[in-house]
């Protein structure tokens, strides 16, 4: 039980379930934290009390986050809440904490703290090189080339994915060998092969290298494990639903095996990272891993209205292998969801736009309001209404539609198309894809040179016949650019609906001069300030873990959300349904849900049908504007 001073000091403020889970400090320990139940809070309060109570000193204590934000945010609270000097703190956070809090970090600053300490068991120099994710992209690349393929027919954004899914399930080169199925793994194999040695070569390990490496270092040298297992007393895991094989694998061997202090906090509900390895059966299967493990539930939501807690919790509860808890609050019952159902997409930016500009009179802040979709190329459509509204945005997590480099690749080659003394975007468009023209031979020009102006002087005379879309058509025909970016990665796919959304752009024009002109008007940002008080416009996926005053989730609609791939997939479709759950509780006083009956997809007008998400809210619940 509490006894000193700092204790009572540490438990005040705590509900009774976090209290409980605070005061749990002994033994396996699973906390199961519903959003806006002050998660984060109970992690901290805990990490605090067993300091105070003097259990374990800070640097005894392992604490994991998932982001380095995740891990500053957690510092600088047990910072406030043990007395330290916040003044010091805030000077230079990462001084600090590396000081006083010197096991509190991600998984991978973690793991380069005991590989730096532990290198030469692995035959490592202490200095070994960190690769990021573009000096592995540019191995990879430069690997494939080696081989004699062809980077623009194996793409080395895929093979790299493919390397980095095989680490995360802790497989070499020799255990993925035995999952190889068809031409393209096999040659991901070859690849993954030379990219290891290469990379031993180098005395370099990648990211996933560095938690894999840290598997081994524990799984072959037990005298290691035990002198982790005597530093760490404690061991926490935040986000616990979001951890890969590979990290569930490491938080078992840091944890010591009589003691077995480890406490993870999470949702289930909340893990929408399937598609990069994160895998939600390891929170589900704590209590079989430790069958002596205590399980508490924070339930009650700080933040939302009843309203909003009850429609998210009838969404995702039609899934059916989750844990069993039951969000509350104390919060008012607040106003019903409101959907809302637009002709068009234009129709729809304009009402969030519209509804964003009456609330604010109010007495709101731009920074109250987020409008959050499922891909972010829905952006395209909200940042014009926002600019010729006048409505102040910021995009967070992505480009600006008309930054993105796809799109601008693609609006070279009509600028150059519809003026030929363009030599800035020709310079662009000529490379794009690679097509082996160094500034030599363009200075000097050449046959691939000449070929590349005759194809495109081609399209410029068929161009005078053609529609904005159907020029648009032909370079992505001539091009192959749907290829080159597609390369089998989420962030390729990202990219190609970004092209269709420049496609859909294209449609609504009728000359080439009009769409151009209208594309150079609406990118110009030179009045764009992402420091000034703007509407937040992000994707779903980078809103977890924020918070909203009003939230819109637009573009409800079967095949966009929940996404088409989800369709006749249960497991996706269960993603897809935590995702909503995740983007619904963002909002504090007010929820919007809105769609579009019809939509521009793949330069046609297509009719939609309303996400099944809605229908499965009470109706009662729902105010149909």
């Amino acid at each position: 039980m509490p006894g000193s001073p700092v204790s009572e000091a540490v438990l005040g403020g705590l509900n009774l379930a976090q209290k409980e889970a605070v005061l749990a400090t002994d033994g396996p320990v699973l906390i199961l934290a519903g959003a806006g139940s002050g998660k984060t809070k109970c992690l901290t309060h805990r990490l605090a009390y067993i300091v105070a109570e003097g259990k374990a000193e800070t640097n005894e204590i392992l604490a994991i986050t998932f982001t380095n934000k995740a891990a500053q945010e957690l510092a600088g609270r047990i910072v406030n809440i043990l007395g330290l000097s916040l003044q010091d703190f805030q000077r230079n956070p990462n001084l600090f904490t590396r000081r006083y809090l010197p096991w509190v970090g991600t998984f991978h600053s973690i793991c380069v703290r005991i590989l730096r300490a532990e290198h030469e068991q692995l035959g490592l120099p202490k200095s070994f090189t960190i690769f990021d994710s573009d000096d592995s992209l540019t191995l990879t690349r430069g690997i494939i080339r080696n081989l004699g393929y062809d980077p623009k027919q194996i793409s080395p954004n895929a093979v790299r994915s493919v390397i980095s899914g095989a680490k995360n399930e802790l497989l070499s080169p020799e255990d993925y060998s035995k999952y190889v199925q068809g031409y393209f793994q096999q040659v991901a194999l070859e690849v993954y092969r030379k990219y290891q040695r290469r990379l031993v070569e180098l005395s370099a390990l990648d990211f996933d290298d560095l938690i894999m490496a840290t598997v081994k270092l524990l799984e072959q040298f037990p005298e290691v494990r035990a002198k982790y297992h005597q530093q760490f007393k404690y061991v926490m895991v935040d986000e616990y639903q979001d951890t890969n094989h590979a990290q569930y694998r490491l938080t078992a061997l840091l944890t010591n095996p009589k003691s077995q202090n480890l406490c993870v906090v999470g949702d289930d509900y909340q893990s929408i990272y399937g598609w990069r390895g994160a895998n939600f059966q390891n929170i589900l299967n704590f209590n079989r891993d430790f069958p002596a493990s205590k399980v508490y539930k924070l339930e009650q939501n700080y933040r939302s209205t009843k309203n909003i807690i009850l429609g998210a919790a009838q969404v995702v509860e039609r899934i059916k292998r989750r844990s069993e808890k039951k969000l509350w609050t104390d919060n008012e019952e607040g106003p019903p969801i409101s959907v809302y159902e637009a002709s068009n997409a234009y129709a729809e930016a304009e009402f969030v736009a519209t509804e964003i500009r009456g609330l604010k009179g109010y007495g709101h802040n731009w920074n109250d309001f987020a409008v959050l979709y499922r891909t972010n190329a829905q952006s395209r459509i909200l940042e014009e209404i926002f600019l010729s509204q006048g409505v102040p945005y910021r995009l967070v997590g992505a480009l600006r539609f008309y930054e993105r480099k796809e799109v601008k690749d693609l609006l070279s080659y009509l600028r150059y198309l519809a003026n030929p003394g363009d030599t800035h975007s020709f310079e662009r468009a000529i490379n794009t894809p690679p097509r082996g023209i160094g500034p030599k031979t363009l200075e000097k020009g050449g046959e691939k040179v000449d070929k590349f102006k005759d194809d495109m002087e081609q399209i410029r005379t068929q161009a005078a016949s053609l529609t904005p879309v159907e020029i648009l058509e032909k370079v992505l025909a001539f091009s192959r650019y749907k290829s080159f970016v597609d390369d089998g990665t989420p962030e390729g796919e990202g990219r190609v609906e970004n092209v269709e959304e420049l496609v859909n752009l294209a449609s609504e024009f009728e000359s080439l001069d009009e769409f151009m002109e209208h594309v150079t008007l609406i990118s110009d940002v030179d009045n764009y300030d992402a420091r000034a008080d703007a509407v937040t416009l992000m994707s779903m996926h980078a809103s977890k873990g924020l918070e909203f005053t009003v939230v819109f989730l637009a573009g409800c609609e079967e095949g966009l959300f929940p996404h088409m791939r989800a369709l006749e997939e249960e497991a996706e479709m269960d993603e897809e349904r935590r995702l909503c759950y995740v983007a619904m509780t963002r909002a504090r006083k007010r929820l919007y849900l809105t769609l579009a009956r019809q939509r521009v997809i793949h330069g046609g007008l297509t009719n939609t049908i309303p996400s099944r998400f809605i229908r499965e809210i009470d109706q009662n619940l729902l105010d149909m504007i």
